[in-house]
């Protein structure tokens, strides 16, 4: 029998850029995808790093790349390398989805939009009005924050580790700019989370505790939780984070990563390609990876 023929001279090629990419299923959603819609494309991961991001880009522009998507720690630094943001790019100073545009290098962040997206469809969770606390400021935070802020949430309050942190002080003004009084509330103080805990009822964790190789992480002391939270974690390898299962242990409603990472591929799909995905065979694909049954 002759072997089909993986890639023909006309093949589409689309990735990930981060590090590390190793555990991300982006690859099997996206690939699964392709194959579910007839199409000659291709999805492949590439560890890269602030240091070599500098000379990957253009030599992706040469071969026939038609879109990427950008995980930590390249979405603020990726856009040294953009021609253009659109608004939600600019608005959030992150990108995680880039695409060729009539020959310029363009990007956006669909983060966000697939996290509140998944917050309402699975989540049955409404963030209108709701106070929300965020763990973290880095690329994904931001891309949260503002998608949270434009849902009609009423604050944010962040909090992140490193004192002094200027990317926690950047996106607090960012919002504040946005939406005026919104996040009066930046800490780096562990003695504040108790307080936070108490006066949110969103609380997110957009940090890698609880990915490889810190699964035995939490980013805060999940015995202040209670059933007035909902819990979200960004984390989604493993998908069943130990933050989660003592939040729900504590009867707090959860939201699984899983679903910001098959929703902002929706988006980012849309982006590259003009044409609407399989949404039911990418949702399948990540679900048998995760061994999770629906």
């Amino acid at each position: 029998m002759r072997k089909e023929k993986t890639f023909w001279a006309d093949t589409e090629f689309f990735g990930l850029l981060g590090s590390p990419v190793r555990k991300s299923l982006s690859p099997a959603m996206h690939n699964a995808n392709f194959r579910s819609l007839g199409m000659n494309a291709v999805y492949t991961p590439y560890e890269v790093t602030e240091a070599t991001v500098g000379h990957v880009i253009p030599a992706l522009e040469t071969l026939r790349f038609k879109g990427l998507n950008i995980t930590m720690p390249l979405k603020q630094k990726i856009i040294d390398y953009l021609d253009e943001l659109d608004d939600t790019a600019s608005l959030c100073n992150a990108v995680n989805t880039v695409y060729w545009k009539n020959g310029r290098l363009c990007g956006t962040n669909t983060d966000g939009l697939g996290f509140v997206r998944g917050l309402k469809e699975q989540g049955k969770y409404d963030p209108a009005g709701k106070h929300c606390l965020i763990f973290g400021a880095g690329g994904a935070a931001r891309g949260v924050a503002f998608a949270l802020a434009a849902a009609g949430a009423a604050s944010i309050a962040l909090w992140k580790r490193d004192s002094g942190n200027e990317k926690l002080k950047k996106l607090a003004g960012d919002l504040n700019a946005y939406h005026s009084g919104i996040c009066t509330v930046q800490s780096s103080e562990a003695a504040d989370i108790p307080r936070l805990i108490a006066d949110n009822e969103l609380i997110l964790n957009a940090t890698p505790l609880g990915m490889a190789p810190n699964t035995e992480a939490v980013p805060f002391d999940t015995s202040l939780l209670g059933t007035g939270h909902m819990i979200c974690d960004l984390v989604y390898v493993p998908h069943d984070t130990l933050l989660l299962r003592q939040a729900e242990q504590r009867g707090a409603r959860i939201l699984y990563g899983y679903w910001m990472t098959i929703w902002q591929g929706v988006e980012a799909f849309r982006k590259w390609t003009g044409r609407e995905p399989d949404v039911e065979v990418m949702t399948k694909t990540i679900l048998e990876h995760l061994t999770i049954k629906e």
